[in-house]
């Protein structure tokens, strides 16, 4: 595979992408991953040359040879850009859309990890852009703010860095979202950062309406402060496509609730790995073609 030097995702960040994960050989979330996708490009004004359900059969087909009869997991990453212009940052002397499928496996942090959980620093500098100036539920190639949040906390050895809105509350972590459960009143809380600043992440949402279904109240508030996730009765985490679930041990080397004493995140995890093999939350990667188009034009399991 090759790619132009002048092709505007690699020139400008002119481009969009998804991150869809492989579990058993079972695709979670696909449809939902796809339909972000599309809705990303026709933010920006991109098309694709090929239809949805084109785009999804080519993705299986992809799935079948990457992984081959044997493989269950791995990770895939389409993406579609600009295509190829010239060294101005005008779009319209671009002459059609680029598309390509990185197939890998991705492990973000050590698989130790999901058992001890992480420590995570907070950028005080960098503040995540605001909705204004680069809408983070565009999810384009241009992740400089998420990079530079990240240099600026580099020699503390934390593996996730928190972002901050300019008034100073929580955004999202930069390649996660983060949530804190606790009980309050001896009830289930789960809190979340609005997604004003975040991206709505399709397993930000996954979690919540698992929460939901398991009894949580859920709250999302756009005013969490990094105290808010401070303390050993709050259990907090991060998700993603990439990272799945992850504990969250220490923020700026404050505690939160020890690991082996997180029976929310638990009940979560557990809640939601069920339905990813039971649902409609995943299809099959061998799935024939009339199981795909049953499956495409099933609705969400997602909660709006």
């Amino acid at each position: 595979a090759s790619l132009s030097p002048l092709d505007h995702g690699n020139l400008y960040g002119d481009a969009v992408f998804e991150g869809i994960r492989i579990d058993g050989r079972r695709i979670l979330l696909f449809k939902e991953h796809v339909d972000r996708w599309l809705a990303s490009a026709a933010r920006l004004g991109l098309e694709f040359p090929y239809s949805r359900e084109e785009l999804c059969k080519i993705m299986l087909r992809l799935c079948r040879e990457s992984l081959g009869s044997e493989g269950t997991g791995g990770y895939f990453r389409p993406v579609l850009s600009r295509g190829i212009g010239n060294l101005g940052v005008s779009p319209v002397k671009c002459v059609a859309s680029t598309l390509y499928i990185v197939f890998s496996s991705v492990l973000l942090y050590p698989k130790e990890h999901y058992e001890y959980g992480i420590d995570v620093a907070i950028a005080r500098h960098m503040r995540r852009n605001d909705p204004h100036h680069l809408d983070p539920n565009i999810k384009t190639n241009n992740y400089l703010n998420n990079v530079l949040a990240l240099l600026e906390t580099e020699k503390t050895g934390a593996l996730e860095t928190l972002m901050l809105t300019n008034d100073g509350y929580v955004a999202e972590a930069t390649a996660d979202n983060i949530f804190v459960a606790e009980m309050i009143d001896n009830h289930p809380v789960l809190k979340v950062p609005a997604a004003r600043y975040a991206l709505i992440g399709l397993t930000r949402n996954l979690v919540i309406d698992t929460a939901r279904r398991l009894g949580f109240e859920v709250i999302e508030d756009d005013a969490m402060l990094p105290t808010d996730f401070i303390g050993q009765h709050r259990e907090v985490f991060i998700t993603g496509t990439a990272c799945g679930l992850m504990p969250v041990t220490r923020i700026d080397g404050l505690e939160t609730a020890p690991v082996g004493s997180r029976p929310l995140t638990d009940s979560i995890r557990k809640a939601i790995w069920k339905r990813g093999q039971e649902d409609g939350t995943s299809i099959s990667m061998d799935a024939d073609d009339d199981t795909l188009d049953a499956y495409l034009s099933s609705p969400s399991v997602l909660m709006p």
